[in-house]
């Protein structure tokens, strides 16, 4: 880890910046903060990467990474929101170029992940790892899946196709069907969980679902990214 590299953390809600700033100096980094979108788009050209709170008090954080794209488009922006939930404030944040956009509370673990990743992502982003996903219906039954999520889940494709993917968590499985329900509706799940593969011992993971782009009155499909949590 380049210690040198500093982040700009903004956020007008005093206590949510300074757990964050907290984590990333415990990992190392520095941190300049700031309260309002106008410091901000001052301070990341100093920045290796901005964490930027979606309400801000003086403009909105999606029109604040646009202006901060357009000066440095290689700036990687991790949008952060306990409020804006829904998978089209998902797809409104990388529409003006952010990078990430997670959910609060963010898991320390979770944090430092997605800032390493990005800061040590290949110039050539076709080098970068593939992703662990899984297609589902709107309840949670598997459509497709990648060769990675086979491996995770230690099936074939064709065996995991039609399987109910909750069934494969083993910790408070009825919350997880819940807020599967609710993802089908238009929210993101975000959270960690433990994934138990067929025939192995259980896993922590993060779960990341949201529902697919779709029209009014089609099947609703669910995009699962599962994430091994770091030993």
């Amino acid at each position: 880890m380049d210690v040198t590299k500093t982040i700009l953390n903004v956020d007008d809600h005093a206590p949510a910046r300074y757990v964050r700033t907290r984590i990333l100096q415990k990992a190392g980094y520095g941190v300049d903060e700031a309260d309002n979108g106008a410091v901000a788009i001052e301070l990341a050209s100093q920045a290796a990467l901005v964490l930027l709170d979606v309400r801000l008090p003086d403009a909105d954080g999606f029109s604040v990474c646009e202006q901060m794209k357009k000066a440095a488009p290689a700036l990687p922006v991790v949008m952060v929101t306990s409020v804006y939930r829904t998978a089209q404030a998902r797809r409104d944040a990388f529409a003006v170029g952010a990078d990430a956009f997670l959910l609060e509370p963010v898991a320390p673990e979770q944090l430092v992940r997605t800032v390493e990743g990005l800061l040590n992502r290949p110039a050539d982003t076709r080098l970068a790892t593939t992703e662990v996903w899984i297609l589902t219906d709107g309840v949670g039954n598997i459509d497709d899946l990648s060769a990675d999520a086979t491996k995770l889940l230690n099936l074939s494709a064709r065996g995991a196709r039609g399987r109910s993917l909750p069934g494969f968590f083993v910790d408070n499985r009825a919350k997880l069907i819940t807020e599967v329900q609710r993802a089908s509706e238009g929210l993101i799940i975000d959270r960690m969980g433990t994934l138990q593969p067929r025939d192995r011992k259980p896993i922590r993971v993060h779960l990341d679902v949201s529902p697919q782009p779709h029209e009014p009155g089609e099947r609703v499909q669910l995009r699962w990214i599962i994430s091994p949590e770091s030993r």
